[in-house]
């Protein structure tokens, strides 16, 4: 069963930025090991306590994050709160797989990871999913229709979203 480690410790850093107090933990049971792999290529902390599942994906202690990017306007019906841990796996998860696919067009040696956009948009369905297997494993509970309405968005929109998607500074 997928589940996170604890609850998400974070400070504010006005005007929309999150910074973590401590590591964060996800345990997947849906993530496979080709994609774990996939994954790693990126630098997404993947690791498994053995050759089976569940893979644990981690986010360091220090990352920022804006959590999800909600437009203000949607707060009342899907607050970034409402699905805070899950947006934190799939943030950092767009960041590593958006920073690798520039690293390899950007460097004459052979890398592993995203070479073209249609490469790239298999690694982001891996970081989709993940952010649905999130919600489906937040508690309090988050409703079915605004953990569809989030992944559904995130389908549709985060081919663009991904494109800027770099590292934050406090």
């Amino acid at each position: 069963m997928a589940k996170f480690d604890s609850l998400m410790k974070a400070t504010f850093n006005p005007p929309r930025n999150w910074t973590l107090l401590e590591e964060l933990k996800f345990y997947s049971d849906k993530i496979t090991e080709e994609q774990a792999k996939m994954l790693r290529e990126c630098e997404v902390q993947v690791s498994t306590k053995r050759k089976a599942l569940p893979y644990i994906i981690t986010v360091p202690k220090g990352y920022v994050t804006d959590m999800a990017s909600v437009p203000r306007a949607c707060w009342a019906f899907i607050a970034p709160f409402d699905v805070a841990r899950a947006a934190v796996i799939h943030d950092i998860m767009y960041e590593k797989i958006n920073t690798q696919y520039k690293t390899v067009n950007e460097s004459a040696a052979a890398e592993d990871g995203p070479a073209t956009k249609k490469e790239r948009e298999s690694y982001r369905k891996i970081a989709d999913d993940t952010f649905l297997e999130g919600m489906n494993a937040s508690e309090p509970p988050v409703a079915a229709w605004k953990k569809y309405a989030a992944y559904y968005a995130v389908r549709a929109f985060g081919r663009w979203a991904i494109n800027s998607s770099a590292k934050r500074e406090v």
